[in-house]
């Protein structure tokens, strides 16, 4: 094994062993949705993240209009219940 390949291995071995894992049991219970909308606006987009959370039983933790007007989409932060 190189020098190279040793210090790769030693980095690797420090952020695997300093990772957050709580947060990883977090991202697990929780996705993210890009529903597209006819016309994106906040109100719209919150009803439309709710609407979609209680279709699959989890609750809205955010909601945000990616891209507004015609044809917009928004995207959805949603975790499980």
């Amino acid at each position: 094994m190189s020098s190279k390949h040793a210090t790769l291995c030693c980095l690797l071995l420090v952020l695997v062993l300093h990772a957050d894992h709580t947060s990883a049991t977090l991202a697990a219970n929780c996705i993210y949705t890009s529903p597209a909308i006819p016309f994106c606006k906040g109100w719209l987009c919150k009803t439309e993240c709710w609407t979609e959370a209680k279709l699959i039983g989890a609750t809205v933790a955010g909601h945000q209009c990616m891209k507004g007007g015609f044809h917009g989409w928004c995207s959805c932060f949603l975790c499980r219940n």
